[in-house]
């Protein structure tokens, strides 16, 4: 595994008066094998990071890191090396193409990065025991390979792109919002299937959020992030145990607490 790094990260859209800055100038590193847990309202800009570090946002300034090589711009065979970070995206059903069995998706991880993986993805035999494995390593029946998406629960679409991106053998996996689309029965599940496989994957991961239990329960480190910047960075526990900006305790005190009564509609 291998550690990503933001180095005065910026991203801006549009020209002129319709300029946006969605990203400001971030610096935040996502050691290896541990999990860095970003968390912000809606339009702070942390998907905005996220696409950054994958190629889907354009940055205007700052470099992002690879294990110590700049990716920001990769082209050729450099460009390749951005492969090595891989993003669960939040919607698990318009990740997955409905055409296509589930097992074919997962498949299809393998043949895209036959460099990384290795023997497994040199023959069909090979391929189909890898997607098997994987389908087991994310709780699913292997016999559901030859499902499509459309016939499959939320929390196993999430599963099914979980394995895909595992199946590419990512040195960083990016997730964005992988529960904010699931049931609440459903989220708690997926979330003990992410602290499981980091302890068993060892996994460098930076797990995206706008809920601060989620992150809490996941992460080693958290980063705070408000209107394109981040305002707060810390251990998980010290963080939240004690925050210091303004804008982290706010967040705490939106959390659900047992006992708390909802308002009256």
């Amino acid at each position: 595994m291998t550690t990503l790094e933001f180095h005065g990260l910026t991203v801006r859209f549009g020209s002129g008066r319709h300029r946006v800055t969605a990203v400001d100038g971030v610096d935040l590193v996502v050691p290896t094998g541990t999990v860095v847990g970003l968390v912000g309202g809606s339009g702070s800009g942390k998907s905005t990071l996220a696409r950054a570090a994958i190629g889907l946002a354009p940055v205007s300034a700052g470099r992002v890191l690879l294990g110590g090589e700049d990716v920001t711009r990769a082209r050729g065979r450099r460009g390749g090396r951005r492969r090595a970070v891989q993003m669960v995206f939040q919607d698990p059903y318009s990740s997955l193409d409905p055409r296509m069995p589930v097992g074919s998706s997962i498949e299809e991880g393998l043949t895209a990065n036959r460099d990384r993986v290795g023997p497994v993805a040199a023959t069909r035999r090979a391929r189909a025991a890898e997607v098997e494995r994987l389908l087991d390593l994310v709780h699913l029946d292997p016999g559901l390979a030859a499902a499509r998406p459309g016939a499959l629960s939320g929390g196993q679409r999430q599963r099914i792109a979980l394995a895909r991106v595992l199946a590419a053998a990512p040195e960083v996996i990016i997730a964005d919002e992988i529960t904010s689309a699931l049931d609440v029965s459903v989220q708690g599940s997926i979330l003990n299937l992410v602290r499981e496989l980091r302890g068993e994957l060892g996994l460098t991961m930076l797990f995206i959020s706008h809920n601060l239990a989620l992150v809490r329960y996941v992460s080693d480190t958290v980063a705070v992030m408000r209107r394109g910047e981040l305002v707060e960075v810390g251990p998980t526990e010290q963080l939240l145990g004690a925050p210091e900006h303004g804008y982290t305790q706010e967040l705490l005190e939106a959390v659900p607490r047992l006992g708390d009564r909802l308002p009256a509609l």
